[in-house]
């Protein structure tokens, strides 16, 4: 019986920190997907608001998004037109987008359209948090997307 109480009394502490270690296991991998950003580049990210005013549903004919290559261009739809262009980035976040050609449709969300481009041109900064990125111009949000999978 000593024995076994003896295996029990050692054994105990390994499970206690067990038990531990498995808990800051599971709060690191918390942190790790609460501080998880989605890259720059490479992803469709989708127009959801413009300088504080939501995007509505039917806001737009088609999608409105953008898509930044990592040789340094750039595609997307601004609503009615497709649109391509060059942009380059700096330290610090730093982000500028150049002309951008695109195509000729009027439809009903070119005004949207036009506000799109307009904060393209504005931009000088970037910040993404989570799955969700805002275009700023001195720091105050100018667009925002989110990342589409």
């Amino acid at each position: 019986m000593k024995i076994v109480f003896a295996a029990f009394i050692g054994f105990l502490p390994l499970a206690i920190n067990h038990i531990s270690l498995n808990k800051n296991l599971a709060c690191t991998k918390e942190k790790r997907v609460a501080y998880y950003q989605v890259p720059l580049q490479n992803i469709h990210w989708k127009l959801i608001e413009l300088s504080g005013t939501k995007i509505p549903d039917n806001g737009s004919q088609k999608e409105m998004f953008m898509v930044l290559k990592s040789n340094s261009t750039v595609t997307g739809n601004g609503g009615c037109n497709l649109f391509s262009g060059n942009y380059s980035l700096g330290n610090s976040n730093e982000i500028s987008f150049g002309e951008m050609v695109r195509t000729n449709i009027l439809c009903q969300g070119i005004d949207f359209e036009r506000k799109y481009f307009d904060a393209l041109a504005k931009t000088n900064h970037y910040l993404i948090i989570g799955d969700t990125l805002s275009l700023q111009r001195q720091f105050i949000s100018v667009a925002k997307f989110v990342a589409e999978k």
